[in-house]
Order: C-alpha cells, then structure tokens, then sequence
C-alpha cells in the first residue's frame, strides 16, 4: 500500500489532476496499423490498466508502462530498453513533454488536441526542431472523440515523429465514443483504486 507521506512529489508541478482524460479504444486502435509489428513500446503516462497498455498488449506488442501514480515521473524516468513511444500525455506539460521526448531520440506518437498548435510557443518550438531535422507527423482523426462520453469540443490527434509513413495521415473512425457509441477507458479503473485515491487525496 502507498502511502501518502511517501510519495509528495505527487504535490509538486509534475502532476495535475485536470491533466488525467483516459484515451479510449477508438483513438488508441487509430495510431496500431502504424506501428512497426515487434516493437517494445513504453506507455509513459499509463497504468496497467490503460486502454494503450491493454490495446498493444493484445496486438502483439511488448509494453513497458509508467505512471507518476507509482512514482515513475516521465522527466526522470526511462526504461533501459524500448523501441518507440506512445501515450497520452498532460496538456498542462505539452512544449515539456515534447522538449523531453526530442532528448530522448526515439520514435514517438503522442495524442494531442490539435489546438496546441495556436500557442506560439509550441509552434516555435516545432519550427526550431525542424530545422534540426525534426519534421513533426500528425496522424489526424475525423472526429471530435468523447473522453467521458459527452461530446468532445475539439480534435484529438497524434503528434508523431518517425513513426508515420508520411509527415500528415488522415484516418478515419466509426463514432466518436459519445453518448450511445460511449466506452470507457479501463484506466478508470486504476483511478477509482483505493491505493492510488490514497495518494491523490
């Protein structure tokens, strides 16, 4: 059992609880097709129980999984052995996360509302890598995925490097997981686990 004195870090600028939206099925099932068949993929921002972890696992993928729930902070931590990454990631820490997994130098597709690409600074950012070389991909969905089931006010998409086939792919989904059509992450699940409301509260 956590407890909550051990792990104040929880506290500190790393986590926001308004960063915690569980990607659902249809958005991780849009970004599978395009990932290379044999890869060891990290989930960073993920429990077991996440619908990345479970989804790739039951593809055929081997899958490390991290969470800053069990003390594993994606600005610290790294696997010793991985080939590419996938998450959902916090919008608070957008141009961080980017930052962070450019250092990092592999193969990644993270989701990401598209409007991030109206704040200057992440555009910079994005203009400044792709002077290096760094030609960002974005895997675009045609629907305005549901997270909780009401509907979604913008789109979600993946923000890629390395991994697509070309630097801009559409994909099209069935629903867009809202009311009728509406499934939940089994992430819920690890965020309605006792342990883990022992320590956010």
């Amino acid at each position: 059992m956590f407890m909550v004195e051990e792990h104040t870090w929880l506290r500190k600028s790393s986590w926001n609880e308004k960063d915690e939206y569980y990607t659902p099925t249809i958005l991780v099932d849009a970004i599978l097709p395009h990932i290379p068949m044999g890869s060891k993929v990290w989930c960073p921002f993920d429990t077991e129980n996440s619908e990345f972890v479970l989804r790739l696992k039951e593809n055929g993928f081997e899958v490390i999984h991290s969470h800053i729930w069990d003390g594993k902070d994606f600005f610290e931590y790294e696997p010793e052995e991985y080939d590419c990454i996938i998450s959902n990631p916090p919008f608070t820490k957008k141009l961080d996360v980017f930052k962070r997994l450019f250092e990092l130098k592999k193969p990644f597709a993270m989701i990401m509302g598209l409007p991030i690409l109206n704040y200057q600074e992440v555009g910079n950012f994005f203009v400044e890598q792709q002077g290096v070389g760094n030609n960002l991909q974005l895997l675009i969905v045609d629907k305005k995925v549901s997270f909780d089931g009401n509907t979604a006010s913008f789109n979600n998409s993946y923000f890629c490097w390395n991994i697509l086939e070309r630097d801009i792919c559409f994909t099209h989904l069935e629903n867009n997981n809202s009311r009728r059509h509406y499934v939940p992450s089994r992430m819920f699940e690890d965020a309605n686990n006792g342990e883990y409301n022992e320590i956010l509260n």
